[in-house]
């Protein structure tokens, strides 16, 4: 009964005998790393630590298509941002004319859409609506408008405030003429030129003021947007017989020579201080070297909801 006991250990003698190498083997090894395994177990809490950044850096991995997402889905709106750019840039020569041919000039500092507004119902044949959307920014904002021509022009102050008080006191027949010669004043501190002189060329008037040309040559491709006004007629600076051609009767050379007496209105009033803000803030950027105006880019951003 036991020859097939011994049969087995026989065959697996050899088995055995690798087994007790083994053992021995592991005793050899787990006494050689039992260092390391006493390190291992100093460094377990810190390896945690370790572990557990190195999941956060996994979940922050993660998230990043959860941030670029939203971008993403917005590119159509940053798209018509774009397009609405292109468009302002394309339409707001046209826009700056048509107002200015109705008498008034753009404050740079309003928002970018104003101009759209109020070209848009004269465009209509809403021109009343248009000069009151003018009438009420320009008294709304008047106060604003005088203090930073005085900062801006300070050796102007003592007229500018005079102007200033006139237009609260209802005295527009004396403001009028007074603010018309301060346009000419300003462009001739900054340029020595003159808005009301026209330039000459092949012994013909072009019937442009003497200032545009200083102005193009300096002006940033964003400014030149605003030119239009100048370079082409208006009725404020028109000759006496080109007057009715345009829909505002409000000429520079009219009032100062005495010809006409009926100006001294509030909206003719407003009409030209909107020119000599306007004038101011072309030539207060060029001196500068900075676009001011550009900062108003960010009201077309804001109305378009991201």
């Amino acid at each position: 009964m036991m020859k097939p006991y011994r049969e087995i250990v026989k065959i697996t003698e050899p088995m055995r005998k690798i087994q007790e190498q083994w053992a021995e083997q592991s005793r050899t090894i787990q006494k050689a790393i039992e260092p390391t395994l006493e390190l291992q177990k100093k460094l377990t809490e810190p390896l945690k630590e370790f572990q557990k950044s190195f999941e956060n850096i996994n979940r922050i991995y993660a998230s990043i298509p959860k941030f670029q997402n939203p971008f993403l889905e917005h590119l159509e709106t940053f798209k018509e941002i774009g397009e609405r750019l292109k468009e302002y840039a394309k339409k707001t020569p046209e826009y700056f004319l048509l107002i200015a041919q109705h008498g008034w000039f753009i404050d740079l500092e309003s928002d970018l859409n104003f101009p759209s507004r109020v070209a848009n119902n004269i465009q209509e044949n809403k021109v009343d609506v248009a000069n009151e959307l003018l009438i009420d920014y320009y008294k709304k904002n008047v106060g604003e408008i005088f203090e930073s021509l005085i900062k801006r022009h300070y050796n102007r102050r003592e007229i500018l405030e005079r102007i200033k008080n006139s237009f609260e006191e209802g005295n527009y027949t004396l403001l009028i003429p007074t603010a018309l010669t301060q346009v000419d004043g300003i462009c001739f501190d900054f340029t020595k030129k003159k808005f009301f002189i026209k330039e000459k060329k092949d012994k013909k008037y072009k019937f442009l003021p003497e200032v545009i040309a200083e102005l193009e040559k300096s002006a940033g491709n964003f400014l030149e947007l605003y030119l239009s006004p100048l370079q082409n007629q208006t009725p404020i600076m028109a000759r006496e017989q080109d007057i009715g051609k345009f829909p505002c009767k409000l000429n520079r050379h009219e009032i100062l020579h005495g010809i006409r007496t009926d100006y001294g209105t509030e909206v003719n009033s407003l009409k030209v201080i909107s020119l000599l803000k306007y004038v101011s803030d072309l030539l207060t950027d060029l001196d500068n070297k900075t676009l001011s105006t550009t900062k108003n880019i960010v009201h077309l951003a804001d109305s378009t909801k991201i």
